[in-house]
């Protein structure tokens, strides 16, 4: 279920500003959209939810949107031995569900576009 926490923090990312929803509205997939920030706000990670993602994936690659919850994949190289450096980050209310992640600093405290809730305050180990 790993991948689909990368996929809800991906959506997540991207539900800021309505654009979103207001696609969704628009390519008859607004109730998948609203399965989806539910279970989120439930803290459900399960396989309903990763084929609700994959619906909504569905509905916007046929109206040209490819890769919604998916995006590209990146790759880094293996970092040799040595101390684990950390820094504080702003996580998703619900790590269970979502891997989203943001740096502290950047501004006000962050809060989730599909569900209104803030952001906890979370050091992560690099």
């Amino acid at each position: 279920m790993e991948l689909v926490a990368q996929r809800i923090g991906r959506l997540c990312g991207q539900a800021g500003g309505g654009q979103l929803r207001e696609y969704a509205e628009r390519f008859g997939a607004v109730d998948v959209l609203d399965r989806i920030a539910d279970a989120i706000g439930q803290g459900r990670l399960d396989r309903q939810l990763e084929a609700d993602l994959d619906r909504l994936d569905v509905v916007f690659a046929r109206h040209g949107v490819d890769g919604l919850t998916t995006g590209s994949r990146g790759f880094e190289t293996w970092r040799g031995g040595g101390g684990h450096p950390t820094v504080t980050g702003w996580t998703c209310p619900n790590r269970q569900a979502c891997a989203r992640a943001e740096r502290a600093g950047d501004g006000d405290r962050p809060t989730c576009a599909l569900t209104g809730l803030p952001f906890v305050e979370t050091r992560i180990t690099l």
